[in-house]
């Protein structure tokens, strides 16, 4: 019932025969034959083929969710055996979004790489609701992402704090106005920054101001909802977009204004076409975990992955 569990899980996430055919390296009349092949044998169908996408029947979610157990089954045996005989070999599957992989992850994992070179590194790059779906099935072992919240099921190791900041861009009148709520780029840049005794720009200043957000399901949309209700605000929403650099360049380009925080600034973006303020709010900081689920089997080569994010 389950010798051909990869090629159903594969076309449940990419969603398309032709997708998942590519990614397993198999063609699709293979793929697609001994996917019916196994309908046939349990006598229904595990997916319906009628949409645009791909998506799974009652009972095709029902073998999907004994598929993801016996993947979990399966890679923790695998730690547990590695550990055992003493090997710093296997596999790692670390999550991120587009930001941290980007631009946080590379300078660690070419320090990891160095000292264990027979760990084979995998790197899953999604929105935050579906790296903790990732997390919550066990397919992933480790994510790194913000929390805004803390769930008892996991462990959360906290890497650092990040301030919120909002660019506006250098051309907009507004500026004028508020000189005095200003922060030079280089004062974040220095990292000595004391946020606690630098001025905060109310909400309600920015009130008739365009805004670039990002998309329902980002943890920074979220926490810009929180600031708007805050202040009781609707903003004026001119671009949505999946990813925090798009947002700045659409920003710097004088499109409207946008969030962003001191992280971005410190490390990855220069900002000289945009003036920088801190909010006047509650919610202008949010920290940056290392997490993984409590009941998930840890290897050695996560552990020491977790000894070497510092």
């Amino acid at each position: 019932m389950f010798n051909h569990m990869h090629y159903v899980y594969t076309v449940y996430e990419e969603k398309s025969f032709t997708k998942a055919a590519q990614k397993l390296y198999v063609s699709q009349p293979a793929l697609s034959g001994a996917i019916k092949k196994l309908e046939i044998e349990l006598g229904y169908p595990i997916f319906d083929r009628g949409g645009k996408e791909v998506t799974p029947t009652e009972l095709g979610m029902k073998y999907i969710k004994a598929v993801q157990e016996i993947l979990v089954i399966q890679k923790n045996l695998e730690c547990e055996v590695d550990d055992l005989i003493n090997l710093r070999k296997g596999s790692i599957l670390l999550g991120g979004t587009t930001f941290i992989v980007s631009n946080l992850l590379p300078e660690v994992l070419k320090k990891f790489g160095k000292k264990y070179p027979e760990i084979e590194m995998q790197i899953l790059v999604e929105q935050s609701t579906v790296l903790r779906e990732k997390l919550e099935s066990g397919l992933l072992d480790l994510a790194i992402d913000n929390a805004l919240t803390h769930d008892p099921d996991y462990e959360y190791i906290l890497l650092f704090k990040e301030h919120i900041l909002i660019g506006v861009p250098k051309e907009n009148e507004v500026n004028e106005r508020y000189r005095e709520y200003q922060i030079p780029a280089e004062v974040i840049k220095s990292g000595r920054c004391d946020y606690d005794a630098l001025p905060k720009l109310p909400i309600s200043a920015l009130r008739d101001e365009k805004f670039i957000l990002l998309k329902s399901g980002n943890k920074m949309r979220q926490m810009s909802h929180n600031i708007f209700v805050e202040s009781h605000i609707s903003p004026k929403i001119c671009f949505e977009f999946d990813q925090l650099m798009t947002s700045i360049s659409f920003a710097k380009s004088g499109l409207g204004a946008c969030f962003l925080t001191d992280t971005i600034i410190k490390y990855v973006e220069p900002c000289e076409e945009i003036t920088l303020y801190q909010p006047d709010t509650g919610f202008c900081d949010r920290e940056l975990y290392l997490m993984y689920k409590k009941n998930k089997y840890l290897s050695t080569a996560c552990r020491e992955l977790m000894i070497t994010r510092d």
